[in-house]
């Protein structure tokens, strides 16, 4: 592979109902950016940027506005205006051209634009291929420290001493910053090779997630109302919690209970900040793969230490 094509998607999470009635997430994508970058110098080659005016969502979340650096009427004009996935799908596909390269900065982004493929059946061809490489996962690897804290990449831009005259949060800001760090790292390592993110470290899209915002100590952020009373995001129910369960040094988690849809988990993710402060995120799973083992351990462990101690 000569090619690399980085790739970030911004997108809104609205509701459907599958055959069998369930209330299912999907996260409709709002806004596309990637850029072509030679793999071996970095060089930008060719970039490909459009808004996406949404066909399911009935409105754009609160969240989603938190999140994105617009103000309201100012998205809703710029994605007024722009076109739907299924004339851009097939565009951004010819722009791609065959058996792409992807790189991120997580491992979502691939995974939501095939979901936007297969919601709106817009099919490929028999022989397309697509890989793709999680540069937060490189980066960790090789010069983040601790695998248990995955760095944002806004943190990743600032402890490289880079310029951040663009506002993150945005598609086609973020595609460049992951570029700019992509660059800085062939400059550290001239024998740069990506690597995939193990399988067993992969987990599933969450169905709801926040940022809390930035506290003076760890765990402060549990004092949130959306953590001390959390609510399913499928059926707008109050959860049943159990008891929190510290499962890496910068994480907790939280097994609940849907009445509904039974079992969840809402995990709490805390990141230094280099103000020394701590920036927190809440997330909420169905179906939570490697967290759920996490919890599993600790519980065990925890669980071992009382008897333990107790004897």
């Amino acid at each position: 592979m000569s090619e690399l094509i980085f790739l970030d998607l911004e997108w809104n999470t609205t509701f459907y109902r599958s055959r069998s009635g369930e209330r299912l997430p999907f996260h409709e994508l709002i806004e596309v950016a990637a850029i072509k970058v030679a793999q071996d110098t970095g060089a930008m080659l060719d970039s490909f940027h459009s808004y996406v005016h949404p066909k399911a969502s009935r409105k754009i979340e609160s969240r989603t506005y938190r999140l994105l650096p617009y103000e309201r009427e100012e998205l809703r004009s710029l994605l007024a205006a722009a076109p739907c996935f299924l004339d851009l799908g097939p565009a951004f596909l010819r722009w791609c051209g065959k058996d792409p390269v992807f790189v991120e900065w997580g491992n979502n982004d691939v995974e939501v634009l095939l979901s936007n493929f297969a919601f709106h059946h817009i099919s490929f061809d028999a022989d397309w291929r697509c890989e793709y490489f999680d540069l937060q996962y490189v980066y960790q690897k090789l010069l983040g420290g601790d695998l248990g804290c995955q760095p944002s990449l806004e943190k990743a831009v600032t402890d490289l001493s880079m310029e951040t005259d663009l506002d993150f949060h945005s598609a086609w800001n973020d595609t460049y910053y992951t570029v700019l760090v992509y660059q800085v790292m062939l400059d550290r390592f001239t024998d740069l090779t990506l690597f995939h993110r193990p399988p067993k470290q992969r987990g599933p899209l969450p169905l709801w997630e926040l940022e809390l915002g930035e506290f003076d100590t760890r765990w402060a952020c549990k004092n949130r109302r959306e953590v001390t009373q959390p609510v399913c995001p499928l059926c707008r129910q109050p959860l049943s919690a159990g008891r929190w369960v510290r499962t890496a040094p910068t994480e907790q988690v939280l097994r609940c209970k849907c009445r509904e849809h039974r079992r969840l988990y809402l995990a709490v993710t805390a990141e230094k900040t280099p103000a020394g402060r701590w920036a927190c995120k809440a997330a909420l799973y169905k179906d939570a793969g490697h967290i759920a083992e996490r919890y599993r351990k600790a519980s065990r462990k925890s669980q071992e230490r009382r008897e333990r101690s107790s004897a």
